[in-house]
């Protein structure tokens, strides 16, 4: 028997952080057989620290029959948020099927001489959420329980071990086993696979890293400058700090700013130093805060 699940939930809890739901704006489904026994797997979720003054809106349904197993306040509307996702994510998982691969073909131009390509690659989008970023060992895909997308707006956000630029490592080798170990022409993107509106971010199929630079910083003793890393490193992006690392329980602040120079010129040092970064070119994410070492 395959069951479906509808709603999700709206809180307004103690942090005011705000957790969506589908909006239930269907027709009246067929009373549950107990509207408030959602089971023990749902309960425990819904009476998690934080979700003291939360509304939950649930609806679980058999789709060949309209059984409902679970329902309660089903028709009542809430913001989707996130939840919306799983619209689409069950549309790709139905057309698509649990065990899809995502294949991105790089296509060559012009003559091959030799080991030699007098023209261009073509690496074509097709929409992989992760390029082998993500891929663990066995194949499935890595993640963490707050994701660093989330690093903007959620503490303790983690990065997976994985590498970001695994599928065009990957890629990179497979031109190299064919034969071509020397290109006189451009590596060509083709992003044509879908033409979305005008939005931002702009959705694009051609993702790596979540299309997002981590910056990460390491205290190290009071008064000298943090460690600073970021990933993946690519020519394209440098990245200059002046993050300096403070006694424990002093006040922290980190700034990332976007370098108005040309993509991959080195950011003008501030002077005199700043206890926050001067810029960073074309970085989007910021990650870990500076704070004294333990």
């Amino acid at each position: 028997m395959r069951r479906t699940i509808r709603g999700r939930l709206l809180a307004w809890a103690a942090a005011g952080a705000t957790l969506a739901a589908v909006a239930g704006a269907t027709a009246a489904p067929p009373a549950a057989a107990n509207d408030d026994d959602l089971g023990p797997a749902i309960e425990a979720i819904m009476h998690k620290p934080g979700y003291e003054h939360a509304q939950w809106g649930v609806l679980e349904t058999d789709p060949a029959t309209g059984q409902v197993f679970h329902s309660r306040f089903a028709n009542q509307f809430f913001v989707p948020g996130s939840t919306a996702k799983l619209v689409t994510i069950s549309g790709a998982w139905h057309a698509l099927g649990p065990d899809h691969h995502f294949t991105t073909p790089l296509l060559a131009t012009g003559t091959r001489t030799g080991s030699t390509l007098d023209g261009n690659l073509a690496l074509v989008a097709q929409g992989d959420l992760t390029m082998g970023g993500r891929t663990r060992p066995d194949g499935t895909v890595d993640y963490t329980d707050i994701d660093h997308t989330s690093a903007n707006d959620l503490p303790g956000a983690t990065l997976t071990p994985e590498n970001p630029l695994a599928g065009l490592d990957l890629i990179a080798r497979q031109v190299h086993d064919a034969g071509i170990t020397r290109v006189n022409g451009d590596l060509i993107v083709d992003p044509r696979l879908f033409t979305p509106p005008a939005l931002d971010p702009q959705p694009t199929p051609l993702i790596i890293n979540d299309n997002v630079i981590d910056l990460l910083t390491t205290p190290t003793a009071p008064g000298q400058s943090a460690q600073l890393t970021w990933r993946p490193q690519v020519a394209p992006y440098q990245v200059t700090s002046t993050v300096q690392t403070v006694a424990a329980g002093g006040a922290t602040d980190i700034q990332v700013s976007a370098s108005p120079t040309a993509p991959g010129s080195p950011c003008p040092a501030p002077s005199p130093p700043t206890p926050s970064p001067s810029c960073a070119s074309r970085t989007s994410r910021t990650r870990t805060p500076s704070a004294a070492p333990p």
